[in-house]
């Protein structure tokens, strides 16, 4: 097991990633409702590839992918603000995060198949 320090500074550096590629993307679409739901719909299917890639495993590139990098790309106190604020977007907030659940579960089975695909047989 790696130290706790390489862990946390894998998680720390994965999360500067993902909060920059938010901003990013947040300030290229002027919509924001829509520019979060882009945001955190693309988040789901990459936690969810990633899980299916890694499956039980741990490791450092994963906790940089996941726990930092999407887990900061992604940005659902925002969404669920956005419902509280507007009762009529509680329904953007109820139909986004089925979507991704479907989102999640569509991409750990690309991940799981993709890994299952690069093992020699």
């Amino acid at each position: 097991m790696e130290q706790w320090w390489k862990r946390a500074g894998v998680i720390f550096a994965g999360g500067a990633v993902g909060t920059a590629c938010r901003a990013l993307l947040l300030h290229a679409l002027d919509q924001q409702t829509v520019a979060l739901a882009v945001v955190n719909l693309t988040g789901c299917l990459l936690i969810g590839v990633v899980s299916g890639w890694w499956g039980a495993r741990t490791s450092l590139l994963r906790l940089f992918l996941a726990v930092g990098g999407v887990g900061a790309f992604t940005s659902w106190s925002s969404l669920a603000l956005q419902g509280i604020q507007d009762p009529v977007a509680t329904v953007v907030v109820v139909v986004e995060a089925l979507a991704g659940v479907g989102a999640a579960g569509l991409g750990h089975l690309l991940g799981a198949r993709t890994q299952r695909r690069r093992r020699p047989a």
